[in-house]
């Protein structure tokens, strides 16, 4: 079997390309092609070379109905330089509620968060610009009903809005989740008050930047 240009991989892994998407990089005059493949359980095993990672994954995924392996292959290229990195990663799929971060599951989590929305009524690109505003504008959220990430995700009919707002603290979204917690709160949907866990946050955080400062008055002179 021929490797290919990612390490621990070879070429059969790259047979059936689910998506191609291009985006600007974190780093100037960077571009990124990511490649979403689709691998049946022995062909993660004949193509992926991390066995003990393959065979963990298809145990987990014993419980599953269809489940797959996702490799998500990633180039990066500097437009000037054409200095050229790649990366990939591989996820089980499909994803289910309460699987979590592992660096490729951002976007079911979002499509079940969003969903959940939803059902309550409420709007989630809008809590997501109120979350992090500057970050969105009202055209940019089409990728909340990508078909492609709907297909491998399992959004139950009744959803754990819990375990939806923990998923979304999983992948560091804790401002949306504050957000999108109060919201169910007020709802009725869950019992935790996040509005009070923010205000509890915010006094635990004011305390610490005046203990910081008299700290420093003392030590440095005011």
């Amino acid at each position: 079997m021929k490797e290919s240009d990612f390490k621990g991989i070879q070429e059969g892994a790259f047979a059936n390309c689910l998506k191609t998407r291009q985006y600007d990089g974190c780093v100037n005059n960077e571009i990124v092609t990511e490649k979403w493949y689709r691998l049946s359980f022995e062909d993660a095993r004949r193509f992926l070379s991390d066995n003990e990672w393959v065979e963990h994954k298809i145990e987990q995924g014993q419980e599953l109905a269809n489940p797959w392996i996702k490799v998500i292959a990633r180039e990066y290229k500097n437009r000037v330089t054409g200095e050229t990195r790649r990366s990939c990663s591989s996820s089980l799929r499909p994803y289910v509620q309460g699987y979590g971060c592992d660096g490729s599951t951002d976007r079911n989590i979002h499509a079940i968060a969003n969903r959940l929305a939803e059902q309550q009524g409420l709007d989630y690109p809008s809590l997501m610009m109120r979350a992090y505003p500057g970050d969105f504008s009202a055209d940019d959220f089409s990728w909340l009903t990508d078909k492609i990430v709907l297909a491998e995700t399992v959004i139950p009919e009744k959803i754990d809005a819990d375990l939806a707002l923990r998923d979304l603290e999983d992948i560091n979204n804790y401002t949306l989740a504050m957000e999108f917690g109060i919201e169910l709160h007020k709802l009725g949907v869950i019992s935790t008050d996040w509005a009070e866990i923010r205000e509890f946050q915010e006094q635990f955080k004011k305390q610490a930047e005046r203990d910081v400062r008299d700290w420093f008055e003392k030590k440095y002179g005011g």
